[in-house]
């Protein structure tokens, strides 16, 4: 079901692409090591070595394939070169035909303190936690079978998404920034109307622009349980913050955003098993943080709360229905459902690193597409909350500007707890 969703979506104009650059400290790892690793996880992991083949009149089906691990794992000398751009290339570059679609790449910018390596995969190969984990357990020293959890993130249970700091409103403690909310507030359902008519909301072309945007995780998730809050809250208030002004700074009439958010199945292993919650954030959320966040978290909490796992099926199923009208790119460029994009995975808190060398920064990246043009796409990991802000070239002009309002949203956030007696 959700492989031929994810087929079914690959509509264009970018290819339903997942890429993380991964920046090391120190000089670039061996391909000849990270090689050797990624055989291992080639043995592991069935999907690595296998293609969808298409069957006329019968659905597609994975279909084991030899593997050459060198055509897969390649070395890129790019002496000067910024990280983030050759991230963005390949993000946008094609898989040949046939071939499992994954690939990594150890990037040397001829810095004996810096280097990187660069992961891109299909969405069909696995979702953002599932490659997140993948990478970390193969490449790194993060033990395999031994998933991490935030700091306060409890057991996940069925219906409630990934959790709180990295899936959308769940209970996160308790602070003094809640106070001014009553009981009906916190059960008020969200809204869940059409998105407001957004200039930024109009179909997009090819291509990507992306700035990385990196706070301090451990600051913005005590800001945010002032107001009983996570970090994805604060990341949802942050951003509905930026498109806002965005919004209005291109003579918009700033009307209520509204967020999708992918959130992992609960229980899924390895894959791309992934539901979506829709959250409605209307301007007057936008202005006093401690207010707003905790009228948002209350928000998520009841969108969580009407959650069925009988229901995570509904939305593949319906997406493979309208592509088999032929009606699905007419749709993604036409929708009025939502207005941007925000997706948040968690990694293990505590230093990680990769083919020994240090783990210093990552920036996920995402595809734009139908007519959504902006995206945030945010890893927790090693005590950073580490984000990219994604344009499609409709809105590029805005890239720098939503970076900069969303770490000053992030900072506001992290700010409250400075405010406690």
């Amino acid at each position: 079901m959700y492989d031929r969703a994810e087929l079914a979506t690959d509509v264009g104009p970018n290819p339903r692409h997942i890429t993380v650059l991964l920046t090391l400290a120190g000089p670039a790892p061996g391909v000849d090591e990270v090689r050797r690793r990624m055989r291992r996880a080639v043995a592991a992991e069935p999907r690595l070595s296998a293609r969808v083949r298409h069957r006329a009149a019968r659905p597609p089906v994975w279909e084991p394939v030899p593997i050459d691990v060198p055509d897969h794992v390649t070395a890129r000398f790019t002496p000067g070169g910024d990280p983030v751009d050759v991230a963005l290339d390949d993000l946008a570059r094609p898989f040949p035909t046939g071939a499992p679609p994954w690939r990594l790449s150890v990037v040397d910018v001829g810095d004996p303190e810096r280097s990187a390596l660069v992961w891109t995969s299909h969405h069909l190969l696995g979702n953002g936690p599932s490659l997140l984990g993948l990478l970390l357990e193969t490449l790194g020293d993060v033990p395999r079978g031994s998933p991490w959890r935030t700091p306060g993130r409890p057991r996940v249970r069925a219906g409630s998404g990934t959790g709180p700091d990295s899936g959308p409103g769940s209970r996160a403690g308790g602070g003094t920034g809640s106070r001014s909310r009553s009981r009906a507030d916190d059960e008020r359902p969200p809204r869940t109307g059409r998105a407001g008519r957004s200039p930024l909301v109009r179909p997009v072309t090819s291509g990507t622009v992306a700035v990385p945007v990196s706070v301090d995780a451990a600051a913005v998730r005590a800001g945010a349980r002032t107001c009983e809050a996570t970090v994805n809250d604060a990341l949802l208030w942050a951003w509905a913050r930026a498109y806002h002004r965005a919004d209005l700074a291109r003579g918009g009439p700033g009307e209520q955003v509204a967020l999708s958010v992918p959130a992992t199945l609960p229980g899924t292993r390895f894959g791309n098993h992934l539901g979506t919650l829709r959250v409605a954030v209307p301007a007057d959320l936008l202005g006093d943080p401690a207010d707003g966040l905790a009228r948002l978290a209350a928000r998520t909490r009841s969108a969580k709360r009407r959650l069925r796992p009988w229901a995570w099926p509904l939305a593949p199923f319906g997406a493979r229905l309208v592509a088999r009208l032929g009606l699905l790119p007419w749709f993604l460029r036409r929708q009025r459902l939502i207005s941007t994009v925000v997706t948040h995975a968690p990694g293990p808190p505590g230093p990680v690193r990769l083919v020994d060398v240090p783990l210093v920064a990552t920036v996920p990246l995402v595809p734009l597409v139908g007519n959504v043009t902006t995206c945030v796409a945010a890893l927790s990991i090693s005590g950073r909350l580490d984000a990219a802000v994604l344009c499609a070239p409709e809105s590029a002009d805005l890239v720098q500007t939503l970076a900069d309002d969303l770490r000053d949203g992030l900072r506001q956030v992290a700010d409250l707890a400075r405010r406690l007696p």
